[in-house]
């Protein structure tokens, strides 16, 4: 047996085994999701088909959707959209209204007005101890290396190598951090 925090009760859980659990007075959705021990959870969160490592704190109004692995001591802040394709290692930050894409050509409905029902999902990877700012949109089919900050609000369209900070509309590489994340 394990456990998770739900807005800070105790709630005990199959280790390793997904998970369905519904919590309508915190508004809580979680269908055939792992998680792992000590995970926190706070309310209007979604979470459908994912892999969530021991530790991490998942803030509230956050959906996370099927097929996403986050790595252990993860801190997701509010407002987080995490979609299908998106990797996330360990000990990693992810600020506010961080959004991440996931079809490099979106659409809605085909040329002859039907809905599409199947689209190109693109991976993206977080590598560990990376920090994404608040309000960043984060391009699918990149990978954001270890230890690399990323600044508040930028817009993220190519790879990111480790131990940089960036920011910016488009962001770049502005320098090299001189600082290692220590080891989770």
């Amino acid at each position: 047996m394990g456990y998770i925090n739900l807005r800070g009760e105790k709630k005990e859980i199959e280790s390793g085994l997904s998970q369905d659990l519904f919590i309508p007075e915190y508004n809580i959705v979680i269908k055939d999701t792992i998680l792992g021990d000590g995970v926190t959870i706070w309310s209007n969160v979604n979470i459908y088909g994912a892999k969530i490592g021991e530790n991490t704190k998942i803030g509230a109004f956050v959906e996370i959707r099927k097929g996403v692995e986050i790595g252990k001591n993860v801190k997701i802040e509010p407002l987080v959209f995490i979609p299908e394709g998106v990797k996330i290692g360990n000990c990693v930050f992810l600020g506010p209204n961080v959004v991440f894409t996931n079809d490099v050509y979106p659409r809605s409905c085909t040329e002859r007005g039907d809905l599409v029902k199947e689209y190109k999902i693109t991976p993206t990877i977080v590598k560990d101890g990376a920090s994404i700012g608040s309000q960043s949109v984060i391009m699918c089919g990149i990978t954001i290396g270890e230890n690399a900050l990323i600044g508040l609000g930028s817009t993220l369209m190519n790879d990111v190598p480790a131990n940089t900070i960036v920011y910016g509309e488009k962001a770049k590489v502005r320098r090299f951090s001189d600082e290692s994340n220590p080891s989770c």
